[in-house]
């Protein structure tokens, strides 16, 4: 189960790196200020300010039902709140296991309303008996990544596979990571789901890493990688 995540690079870098078309969030930023600008009797005439805060409030640490971004076909960045509102469940569903996203009424109509989640990181919290100890999972040098996804066009879920071997230890499930080379294909609406399960797997063990958090003070920040997206 992925019940936390962090993005802490900067959302607009996937611009340039992946070809995105932000003019959602852009519209969204200039609503945003012109309702501002309204209730103020005032104009605003440079939205950047509200660009910058719009952006800066899809990244930091994500919970259940905060914005996230979200990579929709076309390369089109939009916003969605994280987890699915089920009727009869008090809770969103902010995940959606991949062995059974066929057999599920929720996941079924979605599965060609695929996703992508950019993230540098996600949390899980191995049991030990009573404890509960949290981990921060990553790639090498805390490169960003990206969940694979579904959405309704207001709320999105993070699919989750079998966890790599290597962090089998902390939680029996991890989010599935979709690669370089399984982006446009996972993005295309005309391909079949069936023909893409085989991108729900876990990731090799070489390239994850993480750490346990220790009881005590934090004195380290939250990390500021820049994008350098699938380089290596």
């Amino acid at each position: 189960m992925c019940s936390r995540f962090d993005l802490n690079s900067d959302i607009r870098a996937f611009q340039v790196q992946l070809g995105l078309n932000m003019e959602d969030v852009r519209r969204m930023a200039m609503q945003d200020e012109n309702r501002t600008a309204n209730a103020n009797d005032e104009v605003g005439d440079d939205v950047s300010d509200d660009l910058d805060a719009a952006f800066e409030g899809l990244t930091g640490t994500r919970r259940p039902t905060d914005p996230i971004a979200v990579i929709l076909p076309g390369q089109k960045v939009a916003i969605r709140s994280w987890g699915l509102t089920v009727p009869g469940l008090n809770s969103p569903m902010i995940n959606a296991r991949a062995e059974t996203l066929r057999e599920k009424p929720t996941f079924r109509p979605l599965l060609e309303r695929r996703c992508l989640i950019p993230a540098t990181g996600w949390y899980e919290w191995r049991k030990d008996g009573t404890a509960k100890h949290k981990n921060r999972i990553t790639l090498p040098d805390h490169l960003p990544f990206l969940f694979a996804g579904l959405e309704n066009g207001r709320e999105a879920t993070i699919i989750t596979c079998a966890p790599s071997p290597a962090i089998a230890h902390i939680h029996n499930r991890m989010p599935a990571i979709i690669g370089p080379n399984h982006i446009a294909p996972w993005l295309d609406p005309m391909i079949g789901f069936e023909d893409l399960g085989h991108m729900l797997g876990p990731l090799p063990d070489h390239i994850l890493a993480w750490h346990e958090e220790t009881p005590g003070p934090q004195t380290s920040g939250p990390d500021r990688n820049q994008i350098d997206l699938f380089s290596k």
